[in-house]
């Protein structure tokens, strides 16, 4: 399935398991869900249908995605599979909300791998720290880009790179030998206690900063 499943804490709402004491939607949903029941589908116009994306992407379907994150007034989804990421401003209610602002892209119908400060290849996780600075770990081209705050516009380009010498740079590990300041295919990312930590998959390790994400190169 192509989609992504927002499921709300707290009350009153339905993205909850069945027997938790909130009401859940009348509305039959597809085996696949199990016990779950989404308070909202993104990606999809309603749960069970669309099993593989359209020819082209809208502002309001996904291909592959591989990350999100949720805050409190926004979602953030990596649409892997359309060299893109999706943001949507506070909790999207309905099925097939569409996006309101597409990075990686220059629109909502473009797709395709790229590199540079508003490309993306393949990105496969998100996430926003306290100080609200987006951060996408854009796998294929073996990086980190970080906007030091959410964008508002269509492919505004990330402000600082972490992994690469520059942001034209997408080789694996920098082009070089891998130590503690490259990558081969970040794929998730997590701020636990103050500390920021990278799955660097293709070298086979976790990658740990104890001072939280990076700063500016």
């Amino acid at each position: 399935m192509v989609r992504v499943h927002v499921i709300e804490s707290g009350a009153p709402h339905h993205g909850v398991r069945p027997g938790l004491g909130v009401p859940t939607r009348p509305q039959s949903w597809p085996p696949c869900y199990g016990p779950w029941q989404p308070y909202a589908v993104l990606g999809a116009a309603a749960p069970g249908g669309l099993l593989l994306p359209p020819a082209y992407p809208t502002s309001g379907t996904l291909y592959a995605p591989r990350g999100v994150w949720l805050g409190d007034d926004a979602v953030v989804v990596a649409d892997t599979g359309n060299h893109r990421v999706l943001i949507w401003r506070g909790h999207p209610e309905i099925d097939g909300a569409e996006a309101d602002v597409v990075l990686g892209q220059p629109d909502t119908t473009s797709e395709g791998p790229g590199g540079g400060a508003d490309r993306l290849n393949l990105p496969c996780g998100v996430l926003i720290d306290d100080a609200g600075r987006l951060v996408v770990a854009d796998a294929w081209n073996h990086r980190l880009l970080v906007w030091d705050e959410v964008p508002t516009q269509a492919g505004f380009p990330a402000d600082h790179v972490i992994g690469q010498p520059s942001m034209t740079d997408t080789e694996p590990n920098a082009a070089g030998m891998v130590d503690g300041s490259t990558f081969y295919w970040p794929f998730g990312m997590a701020l636990v206690e103050g500390r920021f930590y990278v799955a660097d998959t293709g070298n086979r390790r976790v990658l740990c900063w104890r001072d939280g994400i990076p700063p500016r190169r």
